[in-house]
């Protein structure tokens, strides 16, 4: 077979972020040059997989695809017997891939329940982002994953921003900076592979790329001096994959034909800002490409090939993997996809899997003996436990109602959002109901579609925990779930009783309920935060986040 001429010279391919030796360089050599057309586009798909019988593992490796993603919440000995397939099945070593963002809905079942970004950022303290990511690497490695696509790197701009929000670490650049290296570090020296997201930065419009193309909208000075400076610092960690977003940046070579086009699809954001301005060397891979402000910009046929000549190395959950390939072939002959493009994303692709080790023969997971050292470990439960008591946030308490004790405030009036989902599975009720009662308080709940009744209760307490996630449209304050249908939603029981307010998810409800005297802040509703939650309420530890975010009507911080 003819060798292609490969456009990305050793050089390049052995230079930061990969820093391959000459054997990586060889196995990157030898496996191109070994590859034909079908191959080469196979190794730029990487779908998600929620089928991990072995027969269908056994089919997505003869495929020859660049890598699998798979979920962390799935069973432990499912995840790792499926990557041991994977590895054992494929030609070429695959990616296998992860989004663990830590929060209800994203840390690994089998794991450690931690706090998600926001919570984290609460803290202050970038100690707690190290810790965060070593402890996704650890027990992600254990079940079979080598890269996670974290941190989120936007920032809490706009409070309407549901789709960021609790997901980002903050609204400030010096500390979402901090944090985000921290959590790099963290990962690193546990051995998976970090990705960065959202390219170019996400957080300013109120819409989710899930639903619409969204735009950020700051000018190039602006940009320069927040989102610049984070990803800038990000490639000076060496990190090695950059999520590119659904996400324009008209201001970039504003008279551009490109000006419109979401980062994804993008070529002056992706090869001109990215690659040219910030030198950044690694892997691009776009966000997912079922998502509307992906499908929105073009017929699938057009849009696909664009999405790798315009900079994107893989494509991230193809749609129909055999169409997406073939789109791929069709562009190749129409020139709509340059050999040249191809050819870059496959060789640092290659690169990225030799920088990972994988071109050694490395086991897919470690021993069984390693599960007390890497999964759910006291050490990880005790890192946990510290970013939820470091977290909660006072926000205010006008009417001095704070602390807590079964002796003054014993009856509680307690309205609870629950029957609580995230974008794909419902989500258990808070147990900080429970954990009162045990202390002595007695609770008694609002009933939906009655009015509020005070008689005999000595305050009352609402509980929302909405944390923010792609693909959730609401996060409160959900009137109707907690009063019932209108008018009952006009109620407020603060109007009958000294109230507190806790959000365990958005910190921005404060905007929604400025006349409430007591607020607090908790960012997430994992047990180990409404633990804490109850212990700062009742005066067993203090009141010690400080608001990563600035909140509506200048509350202070």
């Amino acid at each position: 077979m003819p060798t292609s001429p490969r456009p990305l010279s050793d050089a390049q391919l052995s230079a930061a972020p990969f820093h391959l030796d000459r054997t990586g360089l060889d196995w990157v050599r030898t496996q191109f040059e070994a590859l034909g057309t079908g191959a080469k586009i196979a190794q730029l798909m990487l779908p998600m997989c929620r089928d991990l019988s072995d027969d269908t593992i056994r089919a997505l490796a003869a495929l020859g695809l660049g890598g699998v993603h798979r979920f962390p919440s799935y069973a432990e000995d499912d995840l790792r017997r499926s990557a041991t397939l994977l590895m054992q099945h494929s030609a070429i070593p695959p990616l296998l891939t992860a989004d663990i963002e830590m929060s209800e809905k994203a840390s690994v079942k089998a794991g450690t329940a931690f706090p998600n970004q926001m919570a984290v950022g609460a803290t202050g303290d970038p100690d707690n982002a190290l810790r965060m990511g070593a402890i996704a690497a650890r027990e992600a490695g254990y079940l079979g994953f080598g890269i996670t696509w974290t941190p989120v790197a936007d920032l809490a701009l706009n409070f309407r921003a549901n789709a960021v929000n609790t997901r980002s670490f903050s609204d400030k650049v010096d500390l979402t900076r901090a944090m985000v290296c921290a959590y790099l570090d963290g990962m690193t020296d546990n051995g998976l592979v970090a990705c960065v997201k959202h390219f170019p930065g996400e957080g300013l419009d109120e819409r989710d790329q899930h639903y619409v193309t969204t735009h950020n909208t700051m000018t190039m000075d602006d940009w320069h001096a927040s989102f610049g400076q984070i990803y800038a610092a990000a490639i000076a960690r060496d990190v090695r994959l950059v999520m590119a977003g659904h996400v324009t940046l008209p201001a970039y070579r504003a008279a551009s034909g490109n000006a419109r086009l979401p980062a994804s699809l993008n070529a002056d954001l992706l090869q001109g800002l990215l690659r040219r301005d910030l030198t950044y060397n690694g892997v691009i891979v776009s966000d997912a490409s079922g998502m509307a402000g992906f499908t929105s910009c073009g017929a699938r046929k057009d849009i696909v090939p664009l999405c790798i000549e315009g900079g994107c190395d893989i494509l991230l959950f193809p749609r129909d993997i055999e169409e997406d390939m073939q789109f791929l072939r069709d562009g190749l002959a129409s020139g709509a996809l340059s050999q040249r493009r191809l050819d870059e994303a496959v060789l640092r692709i290659l690169a990225l899997k030799a920088s990972m080790g994988l071109h050694l023969g490395r086991p897919a997971v470690p021993p069984e003996s390693q599960r007390a050292r890497l999964l759910g470990t006291e050490e990880h439960r005790g890192w946990a436990k510290g970013v939820a008591r470091g977290c909660v946030t006072l926000v205010k308490d006008t009417q001095g109602l704070l602390p807590l004790s079964p002796g003054r405030h014993r009856r509680i009036l307690l309205a609870e959002a629950r029957d609580r989902r995230s974008p794909s599975a419902p989500l258990p009720d808070l147990e900080i109901p429970a954990m009162l009662e045990r202390l002595g308080f007695e609770i008694t709940r609002v009933v939906p579609g009655q009015p509020i009744d005070a008689t005999g209760q000595d305050i009352g307490l609402y509980l929302m925990a909405e944390e923010g996630l792609s693909g959730k449209e609401h996060l409160g304050p959900h009137w109707e779930r907690l009063h019932g249908a209108f008018p009952l939603t006009m109620q407020r029981m603060w109007q009958h009783l000294p109230t507190l307010y806790v959000s365990l998810g958005s910190p921005f409800l404060t905007f929604h309920v400025p006349d409430c005297p007591t607020f607090v802040n908790a960012y997430s509703a994992v047990r180990p935060v409404q633990q804490a939650v109850v212990e700062a309420l009742t005066g067993a530890i203090p009141f010690q986040g400080q608001s990563p975010v600035d909140l509506p009507f200048g509350f202070p911080a």
